[in-house]
């Protein structure tokens, strides 16, 4: 028997109660072909998943014990093994039958091969032999992604480049009903790498321009709305070179690249950092704090341990605009994005970020206070109640997709938690 040039593999999207698929490809034996139903293997066998007709044929076709349903995707392929059973003895009889089935073996075992290597990545043939397709060795490409050099040669980059990688940044206000221009501590190149919510609600970004750090609607936003503004920014647009760094200064490292290291001791700010307390104009130039360089723009309870902050601390006028230049801080609700299950604090918007999750309410709320749930577009977030009740009712509450931002406001012990 002579063997064509073939291709090993068949694939199908199947109609409603198919159940004949043919093949395409010379098989020795049954157990030589490999069906896949949606990438699940069937069983060989007519009490089993399939049978097959057409052994030593060419080709032949596969027949589903039950009919497949629309849309199904069935695979059938060679898969041979490859191995030599025949063995020929001295001066024994060298039959044609005998030699042709082996040869025929062998050259579907390269058929097999070929079909393989047609499914992997490769060099193509108008490439230079010279350009290196061949993976750097497991400690030089662990934990990096598989990228190419200028050569279209194999190359391991990492997942962070220092020049490349983005952040996320976050200012909130408040609307006043009259104002429609709101001003950033940072912003990207383009109003596209925004994303801006209104009391939970996303704008469309052609409600809004943005022109250098100010960002302006098309119309002011309800008094008291709350707006949380989302940049997402290259952090070489933020950051920029680090460059003279002096010993001794708490910094190691520098350059026009490469990490740098801030160490600073006495939990966090001492007062031989900070002489007397006192953070002024020379400490902190204008705009050099900036929300890429405090962590999603917040300064929580959790960060200004118990009673630092007192009367006796900001004495009348002690605290002014020459000691704080051009750093306003507001009070207002602090955004916190969290992908695992906790407990929220009172004000706080808190942004899910995986699924099957719990956020539980505060214990003991007060009258008026507050917590913001945004959720991605999952059906299965759980609000836990800690005691008090949702919208009158002594149980959780699950958010779906119809709920994707949820205002929780504590109002009395009848209705408990109300959402807006």
């Amino acid at each position: 028997m002579t063997l064509a040039a073939a291709t090993t593999r068949d694939d199908y999207v199947a109609t409603s109660g198919q159940t004949v698929f043919p093949y395409t490809f010379t098989a020795l034996v049954d157990s030589d072909v490999d069906v896949l139903k949606n990438g699940i293997a069937l069983t060989l066998g007519a009490g089993n998943d399939y049978t097959i007709s057409g052994i030593g044929a060419g080709s032949g076709n596969v027949t589903l014990n039950v009919g497949a349903t629309t849309g199904d995707k069935i695979a059938i392929y060679l898969d041979m093994p490859i191995a030599r059973t025949t063995n020929y003895q001295n001066s024994g009889a060298f039959l044609a039958l005998d030699v042709n089935g082996d040869m025929n073996k062998a050259y579907l075992a390269m058929q097999q091969i070929t079909t393989d290597m047609q499914a992997a990545i490769r060099r193509p043939e108008a490439d230079p032999a010279t350009i290196g397709m061949e993976l750097p060795v497991a400690a030089d490409r662990a934990k990096k992604l598989l990228g190419f050099d200028s050569t279209g040669a194999v190359e391991p980059v990492s997942y962070l480049k220092a020049q490349e990688v983005t952040i996320l940044t976050v200012d909130t206000f408040t609307g006043n009903g009259s104002t429609k221009a709101f001003t950033l501590t940072d912003a990207p190149v383009t109003a596209t790498l925004l994303q801006i919510t209104i009391d939970g609600l996303m704008q469309a970004v052609s409600s809004y321009s943005l022109s250098g750090l100010v960002v302006t609607f098309s119309q002011a936003p309800p008094f008291n709305a709350f707006i949380e503004v989302r940049k997402f920014l290259k952090n070489t647009d933020v950051i920029g070179d680090i460059t003279a760094v002096i010993a001794g200064t708490g910094l190691s490292g520098g350059g026009t690249e490469g990490n740098v290291t801030l160490s600073i001791s006495n939990d966090g700010v001492g007062a031989d950092q900070l002489a007397s307390n006192a953070v002024v104009t020379a400490s902190i130039t204008d705009n050099a704090v900036t929300a890429a360089k405090i962590a999603s723009n917040a300064v929580t309870t959790a960060k200004i341990a118990d009673s630092n902050v007192t009367t006796a601390k900001i004495a009348s006028g002690a605290v002014t605009a020459a000691k704080i230049a051009s750093v306003p801080i507001t009070v207002g609700i602090t955004s916190v994005v969290t992908s695992a299950s906790v407990t929220a604090t009172v004000n706080t918007h808190v942004y899910v970020s995986a699924a099957t999750k719990t956020i539980t309410l505060p214990a003991s709320p007060a009258i008026g206070q507050r917590v913001l749930i945004t959720v991605g577009n999952f059906t299965d977030t759980v609000v836990g109640r800690n005691g008090s009740k949702i919208m009158s009712s002594a149980s959780d509450f699950t958010m779906d997709a119809a709920y994707l931002s949820i205002q929780f406001i504590f109002t009395d012990a009848t209705q408990g938690w109300v959402m807006s």
